[in-house]
Protein backbone atom coordinates (compact mmCIF):
# COMPACT_ATOMS: atom_id res chain seq x y z
CA UNK A 1 0.00 0.00 0.00
CA UNK A 2 1.37 3.44 -0.97
CA UNK A 3 2.01 5.86 1.96
CA UNK A 4 -0.25 8.05 3.60
CA UNK A 5 0.34 11.51 3.65
CA UNK A 6 -0.04 13.85 6.31
CA UNK A 7 -2.86 15.38 5.43
CA UNK A 8 -5.00 12.80 5.23
CA UNK A 9 -3.87 11.43 8.36
CA UNK A 10 -4.93 14.80 10.03
CA UNK A 11 -8.25 14.20 8.53
CA UNK A 12 -9.15 11.06 9.68
CA UNK A 13 -8.14 12.23 13.19
CA UNK A 14 -9.80 14.97 13.04
CA UNK A 15 -13.05 12.65 12.43
CA UNK A 16 -11.85 11.54 16.33
CA UNK A 17 -11.03 14.51 17.52
CA UNK A 18 -12.29 17.86 15.39
CA UNK A 19 -9.81 20.83 15.94
CA UNK A 20 -6.77 18.59 16.84
CA UNK A 21 -3.77 20.13 15.41
CA UNK A 22 -0.99 17.54 14.44
CA UNK A 23 2.91 18.55 15.67
CA UNK A 24 3.78 14.93 14.11
CA UNK A 25 2.90 11.93 12.94
CA UNK A 26 5.09 8.80 12.08
CA UNK A 27 4.53 5.26 11.30
CA UNK A 28 5.59 1.96 13.43
CA UNK A 29 6.44 -0.61 10.89
CA UNK A 30 6.95 -3.31 13.58
CA UNK A 31 3.22 -4.54 12.87
CA UNK A 32 2.57 -7.12 10.04
CA UNK A 33 -1.20 -6.63 9.61
CA UNK A 34 -2.27 -3.63 10.56
CA UNK A 35 -0.53 0.18 9.91
CA UNK A 36 0.42 2.05 12.93
CA UNK A 37 1.14 5.74 13.27
CA UNK A 38 2.55 7.66 16.44
CA UNK A 39 0.79 11.04 16.30
CA UNK A 40 1.69 13.90 18.82
CA UNK A 41 -1.57 16.63 18.87
CA UNK A 42 -3.43 19.43 20.54
CA UNK A 43 -6.39 18.45 20.99
CA UNK A 44 -9.10 20.06 23.08
CA UNK A 45 -10.55 18.63 25.96
CA UNK A 46 -8.03 15.37 25.42
CA UNK A 47 -5.68 13.93 28.39
CA UNK A 48 -2.97 13.15 26.34
CA UNK A 49 -1.28 14.62 23.44
CA UNK A 50 0.43 10.84 22.11
CA UNK A 51 -1.93 8.80 20.35
CA UNK A 52 -1.78 5.48 18.17
CA UNK A 53 -3.81 6.07 14.91
CA UNK A 54 -4.49 2.67 13.15
CA UNK A 55 -5.70 1.09 10.21
CA UNK A 56 -7.07 -2.42 10.60
CA UNK A 57 -6.33 -4.51 7.51
CA UNK A 58 -9.83 -5.54 6.23
CA UNK A 59 -8.43 -8.33 4.54
CA UNK A 60 -7.15 -10.12 7.28
CA UNK A 61 -10.08 -8.86 9.43
CA UNK A 62 -12.94 -8.65 7.03
CA UNK A 63 -15.65 -8.74 10.21
CA UNK A 64 -13.50 -5.11 11.09
CA UNK A 65 -17.14 -3.73 12.75
CA UNK A 66 -17.43 -7.18 15.01
CA UNK A 67 -13.71 -6.63 15.91
CA UNK A 68 -14.53 -3.21 17.42
CA UNK A 69 -17.39 -4.22 18.88
CA UNK A 70 -15.13 -6.65 20.82
CA UNK A 71 -12.55 -4.02 21.78
CA UNK A 72 -14.97 -1.37 22.67
CA UNK A 73 -16.66 -3.93 25.25
CA UNK A 74 -13.27 -5.30 26.39
CA UNK A 75 -11.38 -2.17 26.86
CA UNK A 76 -15.15 -0.65 28.59
CA UNK A 77 -15.12 -3.85 31.02
CA UNK A 78 -11.48 -2.98 31.86
CA UNK A 79 -11.88 0.10 32.63
CA UNK A 80 -15.05 -0.50 34.70
CA UNK A 81 -12.65 -2.98 36.85
CA UNK A 82 -10.12 -0.38 36.74
CA UNK A 83 -12.16 2.24 38.46
CA UNK A 84 -13.39 -0.03 40.58
CA UNK A 85 -9.97 -0.55 42.05
CA UNK A 86 -9.36 2.44 42.76
CA UNK A 87 -7.83 3.88 39.66
CA UNK A 88 -8.52 7.32 37.80
CA UNK A 89 -9.81 8.19 34.63
CA UNK A 90 -5.70 8.01 33.45
CA UNK A 91 -4.88 4.55 34.54
CA UNK A 92 -2.35 2.85 33.14
CA UNK A 93 -3.62 -0.80 33.00
CA UNK A 94 -5.79 -0.54 29.47
CA UNK A 95 -5.89 1.02 26.64
CA UNK A 96 -8.41 3.88 26.37
CA UNK A 97 -10.12 4.12 22.86
CA UNK A 98 -12.00 7.04 21.35
CA UNK A 99 -14.81 6.97 19.08
CA UNK A 100 -15.41 9.19 16.59
CA UNK A 101 -17.12 12.68 17.16
CA UNK A 102 -20.42 11.26 15.63
CA UNK A 103 -19.89 8.44 18.30
CA UNK A 104 -18.49 5.73 16.06
CA UNK A 105 -15.61 3.15 17.10
CA UNK A 106 -13.69 3.99 13.88
CA UNK A 107 -13.67 5.43 10.70
CA UNK A 108 -14.21 3.56 7.55
CA UNK A 109 -11.60 4.45 4.38
CA UNK A 110 -10.19 3.07 1.37
CA UNK A 111 -6.70 2.21 3.45
CA UNK A 112 -8.67 0.42 6.43
CA UNK A 113 -11.13 0.63 9.17
CA UNK A 114 -9.33 3.50 11.35
CA UNK A 115 -9.01 3.62 14.94
CA UNK A 116 -7.84 5.95 17.74
CA UNK A 117 -6.40 5.38 21.12
CA UNK A 118 -4.18 7.21 23.58
CA UNK A 119 -1.00 6.52 24.20
CA UNK A 120 0.15 4.77 26.96
CA UNK A 121 3.21 7.13 28.75
CA UNK A 122 6.39 5.91 30.76
CA UNK A 123 5.75 2.45 29.20
CA UNK A 124 7.37 0.58 26.11
CA UNK A 125 6.76 -2.85 24.60
CA UNK A 126 9.59 -5.19 24.24
CA UNK A 127 10.02 -8.18 21.84
CA UNK A 128 11.23 -10.77 23.90
CA UNK A 129 11.62 -12.30 27.70
CA UNK A 130 14.85 -12.91 28.42
CA UNK A 131 15.16 -14.05 32.44
CA UNK A 132 12.52 -16.24 34.30
CA UNK A 133 11.23 -13.62 35.96
CA UNK A 134 10.28 -11.74 33.08
CA UNK A 135 8.37 -14.64 31.73
CA UNK A 136 6.56 -14.78 35.14
CA UNK A 137 5.66 -11.61 34.94
CA UNK A 138 4.08 -11.92 31.25
CA UNK A 139 2.55 -15.11 32.66
CA UNK A 140 1.29 -13.07 35.45
CA UNK A 141 -0.15 -10.25 33.15
CA UNK A 142 -2.19 -12.21 30.51
CA UNK A 143 -3.51 -14.23 33.44
CA UNK A 144 -4.72 -11.21 35.34
CA UNK A 145 -5.99 -10.33 31.69
CA UNK A 146 -8.47 -13.69 31.43
CA UNK A 147 -9.28 -13.12 34.95
CA UNK A 148 -10.87 -9.21 34.58
CA UNK A 149 -12.27 -10.52 31.55
CA UNK A 150 -14.36 -13.94 32.90
CA UNK A 151 -17.04 -11.95 34.26
CA UNK A 152 -17.53 -9.85 30.89
CA UNK A 153 -21.39 -9.54 30.27
CA UNK A 154 -23.00 -11.26 26.97
CA UNK A 155 -23.59 -11.77 24.66
CA UNK A 156 -20.66 -13.82 23.33
CA UNK A 157 -17.66 -12.26 21.24
CA UNK A 158 -17.15 -12.04 17.80
CA UNK A 159 -14.67 -14.38 16.63
CA UNK A 160 -12.73 -12.48 14.65
CA UNK A 161 -11.04 -15.17 13.33
CA UNK A 162 -13.39 -18.17 12.36
CA UNK A 163 -11.48 -21.63 13.49
CA UNK A 164 -8.43 -19.77 15.08
CA UNK A 165 -7.16 -22.35 16.79
CA UNK A 166 -8.94 -25.65 15.45
CA UNK A 167 -5.98 -27.71 15.62
CA UNK A 168 -7.74 -30.85 14.50
CA UNK A 169 -8.52 -29.02 11.33
CA UNK A 170 -5.35 -27.69 10.70
CA UNK A 171 -3.71 -31.12 10.81
CA UNK A 172 -6.42 -31.98 8.24
CA UNK A 173 -5.11 -29.58 5.85
CA UNK A 174 -2.15 -30.13 6.08
CA UNK A 175 -2.89 -33.78 4.82
CA UNK A 176 -5.14 -31.96 2.29
CA UNK A 177 -1.80 -29.94 0.95
CA UNK A 178 0.52 -32.90 1.01
CA UNK A 179 -1.65 -35.21 -0.63
CA UNK A 180 -2.10 -32.73 -3.55
CA UNK A 181 1.78 -31.45 -3.61
CA UNK A 182 0.76 -28.45 -5.79
CA UNK A 183 3.92 -26.89 -5.90
CA UNK A 184 6.00 -30.55 -6.29
CA UNK A 185 7.25 -30.26 -2.32
CA UNK A 186 5.83 -32.86 -0.68
CA UNK A 187 8.91 -35.35 -1.82
CA UNK A 188 11.19 -33.07 -0.09
CA UNK A 189 9.20 -32.63 3.80
CA UNK A 190 8.24 -35.96 3.82
CA UNK A 191 10.03 -36.36 7.27
CA UNK A 192 8.81 -33.00 8.72
CA UNK A 193 5.54 -33.79 7.67
CA UNK A 194 5.70 -37.64 9.32
CA UNK A 195 7.03 -36.52 12.30
CA UNK A 196 3.82 -33.73 12.63
CA UNK A 197 1.66 -36.69 12.21
CA UNK A 198 2.92 -38.94 14.63
CA UNK A 199 2.40 -36.02 17.25
CA UNK A 200 -1.21 -35.11 16.29
CA UNK A 201 -2.45 -36.93 19.42
CA UNK A 202 -0.50 -34.76 21.62
CA UNK A 203 -1.54 -31.89 19.69
CA UNK A 204 -5.07 -32.77 20.12
CA UNK A 205 -4.67 -33.36 23.93
CA UNK A 206 -6.17 -29.92 24.56
CA UNK A 207 -9.16 -29.92 21.99
CA UNK A 208 -10.20 -33.18 22.69
CA UNK A 209 -10.71 -32.29 26.92
CA UNK A 210 -12.42 -29.46 25.58
CA UNK A 211 -14.64 -31.29 23.68
CA UNK A 212 -15.48 -33.85 26.48
CA UNK A 213 -16.84 -31.25 28.41
CA UNK A 214 -13.29 -30.56 30.81
CA UNK A 215 -12.19 -27.31 29.83
CA UNK A 216 -14.45 -24.62 28.92
CA UNK A 217 -14.63 -21.85 26.62
CA UNK A 218 -13.09 -18.47 27.88
CA UNK A 219 -12.06 -14.87 26.71
CA UNK A 220 -8.60 -15.52 25.23
CA UNK A 221 -6.33 -13.06 23.93
CA UNK A 222 -4.71 -15.62 21.00
CA UNK A 223 -1.78 -14.03 20.54
CA UNK A 224 -0.06 -14.17 24.10
CA UNK A 225 3.30 -13.09 23.81
CA UNK A 226 5.47 -10.75 25.54
CA UNK A 227 5.50 -8.19 22.60
CA UNK A 228 1.81 -7.34 23.31
CA UNK A 229 2.22 -6.27 26.75
CA UNK A 230 3.65 -2.52 27.80
CA UNK A 231 5.98 -2.73 30.46
CA UNK A 232 6.14 -0.04 33.13
CA UNK A 233 9.89 2.03 32.71
CA UNK A 234 10.54 2.48 36.35
CA UNK A 235 9.70 -0.82 37.96
CA UNK A 236 9.84 -3.24 34.83
CA UNK A 237 6.14 -4.59 35.46
CA UNK A 238 3.54 -5.44 32.86
CA UNK A 239 1.18 -2.49 32.71
CA UNK A 240 -1.09 -3.18 29.74
CA UNK A 241 -1.88 -6.00 27.60
CA UNK A 242 -2.42 -4.59 23.90
CA UNK A 243 -3.17 -6.02 21.09
CA UNK A 244 -6.71 -7.42 21.38
CA UNK A 245 -7.91 -7.96 17.91
CA UNK A 246 -7.59 -11.39 18.10
CA UNK A 247 -9.69 -11.27 21.21
CA UNK A 248 -12.30 -13.74 21.17
CA UNK A 249 -14.05 -17.25 22.48
CA UNK A 250 -11.15 -19.56 22.89
CA UNK A 251 -9.53 -21.39 25.62
CA UNK A 252 -7.78 -20.31 28.59
CA UNK A 253 -4.76 -22.63 27.70
CA UNK A 254 -4.38 -21.29 23.91
CA UNK A 255 -2.58 -18.24 25.75
CA UNK A 256 -0.39 -20.25 28.17
CA UNK A 257 0.39 -22.08 25.01
CA UNK A 258 1.86 -19.18 23.20
CA UNK A 259 3.28 -18.01 26.06
CA UNK A 260 5.36 -21.38 26.18
CA UNK A 261 6.20 -21.15 22.57
CA UNK A 262 7.44 -17.91 22.56
CA UNK A 263 9.23 -17.99 26.20
CA UNK A 264 10.10 -21.08 26.63
CA UNK A 265 12.97 -21.36 23.73
CA UNK A 266 15.39 -18.53 23.29
CA UNK A 267 15.67 -19.41 19.19
CA UNK A 268 13.86 -17.32 16.60
CA UNK A 269 11.02 -19.67 15.29
CA UNK A 270 13.36 -20.15 12.09
CA UNK A 271 16.50 -21.36 13.85
CA UNK A 272 18.08 -23.57 11.36
CA UNK A 273 20.55 -25.47 14.21
CA UNK A 274 17.81 -27.86 15.22
CA UNK A 275 19.97 -28.41 18.26
CA UNK A 276 19.97 -25.44 19.64
CA UNK A 277 16.16 -25.86 19.47
CA UNK A 278 15.46 -26.57 23.47
CA UNK A 279 12.32 -26.06 25.68
CA UNK A 280 14.01 -24.29 29.10
CA UNK A 281 12.40 -26.32 32.68
CA UNK A 282 13.33 -22.89 34.35
CA UNK A 283 11.07 -20.65 31.95
CA UNK A 284 8.18 -23.40 31.67
CA UNK A 285 8.47 -23.25 35.49
CA UNK A 286 8.15 -19.43 35.77
CA UNK A 287 5.56 -19.13 33.24
CA UNK A 288 3.49 -21.75 35.28
CA UNK A 289 4.15 -20.00 38.60
CA UNK A 290 2.87 -16.58 37.05
CA UNK A 291 -0.19 -17.65 35.31
CA UNK A 292 -1.83 -20.19 38.09
CA UNK A 293 -0.70 -17.41 40.40
CA UNK A 294 -3.62 -15.32 38.69
CA UNK A 295 -5.81 -18.17 37.33
CA UNK A 296 -5.04 -21.11 39.90
CA UNK A 297 -8.46 -21.12 41.56
CA UNK A 298 -10.52 -20.40 38.38
CA UNK A 299 -8.73 -23.33 36.15
CA UNK A 300 -10.94 -26.43 36.46
CA UNK A 301 -8.28 -29.61 37.98
CA UNK A 302 -8.34 -30.74 33.56
CA UNK A 303 -7.23 -27.68 32.52
CA UNK A 304 -4.50 -27.19 35.35
CA UNK A 305 -3.53 -30.92 35.11
CA UNK A 306 -2.53 -30.69 31.29
CA UNK A 307 -1.42 -26.95 31.57
CA UNK A 308 1.79 -27.97 29.54
CA UNK A 309 -0.50 -29.42 26.37
CA UNK A 310 -1.40 -26.03 25.84
CA UNK A 311 2.45 -25.54 24.43
CA UNK A 312 2.58 -28.45 22.77
CA UNK A 313 -0.64 -27.57 20.97
CA UNK A 314 0.23 -24.46 20.04
CA UNK A 315 3.43 -25.30 19.08
CA UNK A 316 2.27 -28.16 16.98
CA UNK A 317 -0.24 -25.60 15.35
CA UNK A 318 2.01 -23.10 14.29
CA UNK A 319 4.68 -25.74 12.45
CA UNK A 320 1.65 -27.36 10.56
CA UNK A 321 0.54 -23.91 9.27
CA UNK A 322 3.98 -23.44 8.41
CA UNK A 323 4.61 -26.62 6.69
CA UNK A 324 0.94 -26.55 4.79
CA UNK A 325 2.00 -22.71 3.57
CA UNK A 326 5.39 -24.53 2.08
CA UNK A 327 3.33 -27.00 0.42
CA UNK A 328 1.01 -24.46 -0.77
CA UNK A 329 3.44 -22.41 -2.02
CA UNK A 330 3.57 -19.43 0.62
CA UNK A 331 0.70 -17.40 -0.11
CA UNK A 332 -0.17 -16.68 4.02
CA UNK A 333 3.57 -16.38 5.85
CA UNK A 334 5.84 -13.58 4.63
CA UNK A 335 9.06 -15.36 3.45
CA UNK A 336 12.44 -14.02 3.30
CA UNK A 337 14.18 -16.77 1.13
CA UNK A 338 12.69 -20.09 -0.53
CA UNK A 339 12.57 -22.92 2.15
CA UNK A 340 11.89 -20.69 4.67
CA UNK A 341 8.37 -21.96 5.56
CA UNK A 342 10.15 -25.43 5.75
CA UNK A 343 13.17 -24.31 7.81
CA UNK A 344 10.30 -22.54 10.56
CA UNK A 345 7.99 -26.04 10.47
CA UNK A 346 11.57 -27.66 11.02
CA UNK A 347 12.47 -25.65 14.20
CA UNK A 348 8.85 -26.01 16.02
CA UNK A 349 8.92 -29.46 15.39
CA UNK A 350 12.45 -29.86 17.07
CA UNK A 351 10.88 -27.66 19.93
CA UNK A 352 7.69 -29.49 20.40
CA UNK A 353 9.64 -32.64 20.47
CA UNK A 354 11.76 -31.02 23.42
CA UNK A 355 8.87 -29.94 25.33
CA UNK A 356 7.96 -33.67 25.12
CA UNK A 357 11.55 -34.58 26.75
CA UNK A 358 12.11 -31.75 28.90
CA UNK A 359 8.81 -30.40 30.19
CA UNK A 360 6.11 -32.11 32.61
CA UNK A 361 4.01 -33.40 29.79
Amino acid sequence: MPDIPESRLYEVFSAFLPGAGIFRAAQYFGGHINRTFFVEAAAPGARSSRFVLQSINKHVFPNYLGLMDNVFRISDHLARKSREAGNGPDARDHLHFIRTADGAPGLDGPEGYWRLYRCIDRAKGRPQAETPDEAREAARAFGRFQLLLSDLPGPRLVETIPRFHDTRNRFERLEAAFAADAEGRAAGCRAEYEGFLELRSAALRLQEAHEAGLVPERIAHNDAKFSNLLIDDATGRALCVIDLDTCMPGLSLHDFGDLMRSMCCDRPEDEEDLSLVVARREMYDALAEGFLGELGDVLTPEERRILPYGGLAMTLEVGVRFLTDHLDGDHYFRIARPGHNLVRARSQLALARSMLEHLPV
